[in-house]
């Protein structure tokens, strides 16, 4: 202890004076600990359950990573020891912190390379929705279809934990398979009559007439099976017999029509008139029904039932003979073997992998069955691609399971899956496929240049706007995160909400296309944004220095405002993803700012810093307001409270600095009646005023960011929860970052490269 108590001293001229082996475990850093943190943490302390102390020496941190971690965080953010405990000396406190960072940052690979396991997992929606469109050229939009997708894990949706397949989503499966083969093998044609009489009813069983006689409340019904889902018209001849009547037209014991029969003229010979209606069915068995609903007899002279095929579009069959390999129109003479040669293209493309024996004649049973029912030839191979769509192998991707304990490398087919679903959302394309079937993907130096291959393609826009969007929460701006209505009805509208979600994806984007420094996420001195954004920040295409068009297209519903452009923001007040009015939003209440959400978001999103929930009896701030205290006084306040003031004096100063900003991200000078103070001190001691000043201090911090980002970034693209043991993964992935000019592109690629990425193990039993 007596050397721990010379530590200040030497520590005053800075934290990192000293190097990380100049401190001692045993006589340094446990004593220390135990003095500050033993009453709570005491390691024979039963009720003790956070017992970091009770590793001896310092290999013993690594069984215990995610504690020592935790440490470390709460040491480095003053939110422990608790404000009524005896406090170590700033220096004695960053001494500590970094020397456990050190050890856990030199050890994390001490254990040797980890790369776990990923749990099958059903395709999300975004996935699903871009495979169909790859492998079969339909685009159809899910979200109103199928049930949102949870997030698990690193808080992506993506994670297999949560990618379940409930019986209600089975259900929509069924149902928009039937509505994507629609678009891909057109329903065979149905113009079918039948005569009154072929119709089958109790009523009229002795006339030798084509006509059938129905009496008040009779009906009479044929059962059609018909093939693919559309619009069909029925059509029913009918006369009065004496007089005028009703008719109910039915489909499957629905009334789909009721019409008026006219009383025959007198002395006119009878005459049916015809009533029709048009309703839309899916492929099956129905019953099409006329039933006399009127006081009156009737006869029904005829039934007709059609589904006349709208004229086929080039595009359609385009996709037609791609799947099937024949002319659109033709039959092919040998069915079976046509049906064959299609599922043996098909197969491998939506298994993502070849066929496996006997798979290709599992699903042609089921187009041989439909042949010797005499079914049509397109009808029996829907049937056929239906069951592959609506398969395990397709809807979830699946992996061989490891044989081994110990790392070793996944299928070539399984790591262009992993690549293309990562940056794209969707299948293998044909080159990925080809390095697959040649074994190129084991080759570092391919997998890198895959990364710049796919990384330039517009299907990138899938990882952009889908780990943005769920890193930084800002998908929910517009859904869940919306201002109240009441209070801003006059700057408030769907576009402006709709460019706040698109703009941290340009961003990024921007970032990844040109190589740039991924720290440029905080650090931008520019703005991407179209002429409703530019205008809502008080900026213009001529203030900047630089405007630059952008390539790549937002949704439609953004096109009436113009493309996004880079345009300069020199002043301090804009740049970056602090800057944006989406973040802004989604970091306030619908009502008012809050700087605890702000200074929350910062720690939590961009630094990895775990903000624990507040005590359950410590009030609101709108209850415990008194008086016309501003926000910041309010705060104040707060911070007097002992339970609030270790977690608020590290959430509320970078909340403080985006004071200038309002609800909905545009600069205010003035607040409740006074001048905005962005001014904020951080537990540290380190003030700063406002947007530029938060940013300095986080570029001090971008190892932080760094690290936590890397973190994201592999959660994404594994799918899964990370655990202690992915930290040396983590590590190896900053690095890799670091060596490539510090680039989200680098990152990516160290992903890719990352053990992890590209091998699987079992799990030891314990």
């Amino acid at each position: 202890m007596i050397r721990f108590l010379v530590l200040p001293a030497l520590l005053v001229c800075s934290t990192h004076c000293l190097a990380a082996d100049s401190l001692s475990f045993e006589h340094d850093i446990r004593p220390a600990l135990q003095q500050y943190c033993g009453d709570c943490h005491a390691p024979d302390d039963p009720k003790n359950h956070v017992n970091f102390l009770k590793a001896a020496r310092p290999e013993d941190l690594s069984g215990m990573r995610s504690l020592w971690g935790s440490a470390a965080e709460q040491l480095r953010n003053r939110t422990m020891p608790p404000p009524d405990e005896e406090q170590p000396t700033e220096e004695q406190r960053l001494a500590i912190a970094d020397w456990i960072s050190t050890r856990l940052r030199e050890t994390a690979c001490e254990q040797g390379p980890y790369a776990g396991m990923v749990t099958s997992r059903r395709l999300n929606r975004s996935e699903y929705q871009n495979t169909i469109r790859d492998l079969l050229g339909v685009e159809i939009d899910v979200n109103g279809r199928f049930p949102a997708d949870g997030s698990g894990g690193e808080g992506f949706d993506n994670n297999g934990e949560t990618l379940f397949l409930p019986p209600l989503l089975l259900e929509r499966y069924l149902e928009t398979t039937d509505e994507i083969l629609g678009k891909v093998l057109p329903a065979t044609a149905i113009d079918v009559t039948f005569s009154g009489r072929d119709l089958n009813s109790a009523a009229d069983q002795n006339r030798d007439t084509k006509s059938r006689l129905l009496e008040p409340g009779q009906a009479a019904e044929m059962v059609l099976r018909i093939f693919g889902a559309g619009e069909y018209e029925i059509v029913v001849d009918v006369a009065a017999v004496d007089q005028a009547s009703h008719v109910s037209l039915k489909v499957d014991g629905i009334v789909a029509e009721r019409f008026e029969v006219p009383a025959p003229r007198e002395n006119q010979q009878r005459s049916p008139i015809q009533g029709r209606c048009r309703i839309d069915l899916v492929s099956g068995f129905h019953q099409f029904s006329v039933q006399c609903s009127g006081n009156a007899s009737i006869e029904v002279d005829a039934l007709r039932i059609r589904l006349q095929r709208e004229p086929i579009s080039a595009e359609r069959r385009a996709r037609f003979e791609k799947l099937t390999g024949t002319q659109f129109g033709s039959q092919p003479e040998d069915p079976l073997a046509a049906a064959r040669a299609a599922l043996k293209r098909f197969l491998p493309q939506a298994f993502r992998r070849p066929a496996i024996d006997g798979e290709v004649d599992r699903y042609l049973a089921l187009f041989d069955r439909g042949q010797e029912r005499g079914d049509p030839y397109e009808e029996n191979l829907r049937l056929a691609i239906k069951a592959v769509i609506v398969s395990t192998p397709f809807l979830f991707r699946l992996e061989d399971l490891p044989k081994s304990t110990n790392p070793e490398p996944i299928g070539q087919y399984e790591m262009a899956s992993r690549l293309s679903y990562f940056l794209w959302g969707t299948m293998p394309d044909e080159q990925l496929f080809e390095l697959a079937r040649t074994n190129q993907l084991a080759d570092p130096a391919v997998l890198a240049a895959q990364v710049e291959r796919m990384i330039a393609d517009p299907r990138i826009r899938y990882f952009v706007e889908e780990f943005t969007g769920q890193w930084l929460g800002t998908r929910e701006v517009g859904g869940r995160v919306a201002p109240d209505t009441s209070k801003f009805q006059n700057e408030f509208t769907t576009e402006l909400l709709l460019g706040f979600r698109e703009e941290p994806i340009q961003l990024v984007h921007h970032v990844l296309k040109n190589d740039r420094p991924l720290l440029e996420l905080i650090t931008a001195d520019y703005v991407i944004a179209n002429s409703r954004l530019l205008k809502h920040y008080g900026l213009t295409e001529e203030k900047g220095d630089q405007k630059e068009e952008w390539p790549w297209s937002p949704a439609p519903s953004l096109e009436k405002d113009g493309p996004f452009m880079l345009v300069e923001a020199k002043d301090g007040t804009r740049g970056g993803l602090l800057g944006m009015g989406g973040v802004h939003l989604l970091t306030s209440y619908p009502t008012r700012t809050s700087p605890v959400l702000r200074g929350g978001w910062i720690l939590e999103t961009l630094l990895g810093v775990h903000i624990p929930n507040p005590p359950p009896d410590v009030p609101e701030l709108s209850k415990s307001k008194k008086g016309k205290m501003t926000v910041r006084e309010q705060l104040a306040m707060h911070r007097d409270h002992a339970a609030c003031s270790a977690c608020h004096n590290l959430i509320d100063p970078p909340g403080f600095a985006l004071e200038h900003y309002d609800v909905l991200g545009r600069w205010r000078d003035e607040q409740e009646g006074g001048p905005v103070d962005a001014t904020a001190t951080f537990p540290s001691g380190e003030e700063v005023d406002g947007l530029p000043g938060l940013k300095k201090l986080l570029q001090e911090r971008k190892s932080e960011f760094y690290l936590h980002f890397s973190r994201k970034l592999l959660g994404f693209a594994l799918g899964r929860s990370l655990e202690d043991r992915d930290d040396c993964a983590i590590q190896q992935v900053m690095e890799g970052m670091l060596n490539r000019n510090e680039s989200l592109r680098g990152a990516i690629v160290s992903v890719v490269l990352s053990t992890p990425f590209g091998c699987h193990q079992l799990e030891e039993e314990s």
